[in-house]
């Protein structure tokens, strides 16, 4: 029977992620599967050649082969996306590009999406549906939780902990021994020099908590 892969969100990321699912699929002999993207606007038809269809037309699509990941950036979305589909119990599976380089003893978890020339040193841990995108940098004993973003360039020194739903900003750089909290989001190349409470948002260098940015700006 035909296995069945949905992408949700036919967007910009979503136009990214695509060829590296394709070239994933490429690499498994004798796979007998389709790929679709699976978005909420209807106006969307085909994306990068690829059909869209609902979340309604997935869960009722003819395969008991189904799996599903999720294309979207906003850490909090993507929870709520997942959850909806894992009531529906169907299978997710990571989408990780070749041009990465893992260096020895990392643990990432179910459902990750890992774009190009990402570097994962060692003694790494990282939770379920992470979402990297290229040319980010983890370095030695880091620990994230599940549902994160690293938006691209973003720089985890060692000894980092980065806890659920967190958002990490475009070329940002976490300093070593940081605890970044559970929902914090941190701002485009802000540089993280104090732990982030949880559900907070720091920008600049240093980086401090926004209201407090405004204040002095």
């Amino acid at each position: 029977m035909t296995s069945i892969y949905g992408l949700v969100g036919a967007s910009g990321f979503g136009s990214e992620v695509m060829p590296i699912l394709e070239q994933n699929m490429a690499d498994i002999p004798n796979q007998d599967s389709e790929i679709f993207f699976i978005d909420s606007d209807e106006s969307k038809k085909i994306v990068n050649s690829k059909k869209v269809l609902s979340e309604d037309n997935f869960f009722n699509f003819d395969s008991q082969k189904k799996f599903y990941n999720v294309s979207i950036s906003n850490p909090k979305i993507r929870k709520e996306i997942c959850q909806r589909f894992e009531q529906r119990n169907i299978n997710t599976f990571s989408i990780i590009s070749q041009d990465n380089m893992v260096v020895h003893n990392v643990i990432i978890g179910k459902g990750a999406i890992i774009l190009p020339h990402v570097l994962l040193t060692s003694n790494i841990s990282i939770g379920d549906f992470f979402s990297c995108n290229p040319k980010c940098s983890i370095a030695h004993d880091v620990i994230i939780g599940d549902y994160v973003t690293l938006a691209p360039g973003a720089l985890i020194n060692g000894n980092v902990s980065i806890g659920d739903c967190a958002y990490i900003g475009s070329g940002s750089v976490i300093k070593q021994g940081i605890e970044i909290g559970s929902g914090a989001i941190v701002g485009m190349g802000a540089v993280v020099t104090k732990n982030v409470a949880p559900n907070s948002t720091v920008v600049g260098n240093p980086a401090v908590i926004l209201n407090n940015y405004n204040e002095n700006s």
